[in-house]
């Protein structure tokens, strides 16, 4: 009876964020007037500061047009 060798698993990149559809002020990579640019488990996206640390849904973050720059990146909620 033969083996197969099990096949080795690739590791998938996580990135911590504070919550899944907020913003954060945790998150920012540049700020310009009141638009800041933040990172996310997609990549970049720009929103106003009126939307960081609200506990609401930003929905810049989860907008159906944006472009996915990091595929494959998981988002893991740090507490």
């Amino acid at each position: 009876m033969a083996f197969k060798k099990a096949a080795a698993k690739r590791v998938q990149p996580t990135i911590d964020v504070p919550s899944l559809f907020g913003s954060h002020s945790s998150m920012i990579e540049s700020e310009a007037g009141g638009v800041v640019v933040l990172r996310d488990e997609k990549g970049l996206y720009a929103t106003t500061r009126g939307r960081l640390d609200t506990g609401l849904a930003d929905p810049k973050r989860y907008d159906s047009s944006r472009v996915i720059e990091t595929p494959n990146v998981k988002a893991v909620v740090k507490k």
